[in-house]
């Protein structure tokens, strides 16, 4: 659960300002009020609060006092405020809040000239798909699984091109044990962005889960051909030659382990790859020396495993 809800709040800064600006460095509130020319509150005024070149959203309604309130989880961006009522004309105008404080601001709507029988406009599907993205991540910081999730599931209904509530879906039916679930929307989450490495790992958890071996496998190869370079993936390696080797499937499980020292070299936690490698390696005259090298590399990584002296013996004999 950790691992999901972390990557859904995340999302929530990714994927309403889009992909430029994913982390909120500080908190900010704006409490507003909303009046008219003579100073008198309006109630019922529609306030959207939004972010230039991104789709992010936030909309609050005047209440009795005209007064409205924004939690805004980046306030060290500028954002637009728009702020309109039939009858009235609009209010818009930048607004830059406060980090980790409140801003006050008051906004003033002119009397229309004359009155519209149109109200607020409707908010379009894509719109649509945010705010129920929103409360989706709302409840998941709330550890509301059960109501997370037909959030997400509306909101990539409304826009099947929200690619990150197709991602949070992905995770979250994993976490839910919906193996077939999880592939079809990593699949989505894919189609919209070919290659990331966070779909990609889904879908091989997932139907590892599933014990589709043979898809994994290639599920993991294109993982380990898109991020060659994140330790997380480098645990999906070695998790694949670990299971290799309890079965005693030591050549097997080296095909696995040389992916992981590619990645991560030096990780004292992936010392036993360099291990196996090491008695993999040592039946091969042609890879000897590579295999003394993976040896004296396990023993500088971690010099008090149980495996320790077995490497050392195996060491004085491939130097003999």
């Amino acid at each position: 659960m950790t691992s999901i809800r972390r990557a859904a709040l995340t999302a929530l800064v990714l994927t309403l300002p889009l992909a430029s600006s994913l982390h909120a460095a500080g908190e900010g509130r704006v409490v507003g009020t909303v009046v008219d020319e003579a100073g008198a509150p309006i109630e019922g005024a529609k306030v959207l609060l939004t972010r230039q070149g991104t789709a992010y959203k936030l909309e609050k309604t005047s209440d009795k006092k005209g007064q409205f309130m924004l939690l805004i989880l980046d306030a060290t961006q500028e954002y637009q405020i728009h702020a309109e009522k039939a009858g009235y004309t609009a209010f818009d105008g930048p607004v830059k809040p406060k980090v980790e404080d409140t801003m006050r601001l008051t906004l003033t709507l002119a009397k229309a000239a004359e009155p519209t029988a149109k109200g607020p406009k409707e908010l379009s599907g894509k719109d649509q798909a945010i705010l129920a993205y929103n409360d989706g991540v709302s409840a998941l910081r709330n550890g509301d699984l059960a109501g997370a999730l037909p959030k997400f599931e509306q909101a990539a209904t409304l826009n099947p091109e929200l690619v990150e509530a197709q991602g949070v879906l992905a995770e979250l039916y994993l976490e839910l044990k919906r193996n077939g679930d999880a592939v079809a929307a990593a699949d989505r989450y894919l189609a919209l962005k070919p290659g990331d490495p966070r779909g990609l790992r889904v879908r091989y958890d997932a139907l590892k889960a599933s014990g589709d071996a043979a898809k994994a496998k290639e599920a993991l190869e294109a993982l380990g051909a898109s991020d060659a370079n994140d330790p997380e993936t480098a645990v999906r390696f070695f998790n694949e030659g670990a299971e290799r080797t309890r079965a005693g499937q030591y050549d097997e499980a080296a095909v696995f382990f040389e992916k992981v020292v590619q990645i991560a070299p030096d990780d004292p936690k992936f010392a036993k790859a360099h291990y196996v490698l090491g008695l993999s390696w040592a039946k091969d005259d042609a890879k000897k020396d590579r295999a003394k090298e993976h040896l004296q590399k396990f023993l500088q990584l971690s010099p008090n495993d149980p495996d320790a002296e077995a490497a050392k013996q195996m060491l004085e004999y491939l130097n003999k």
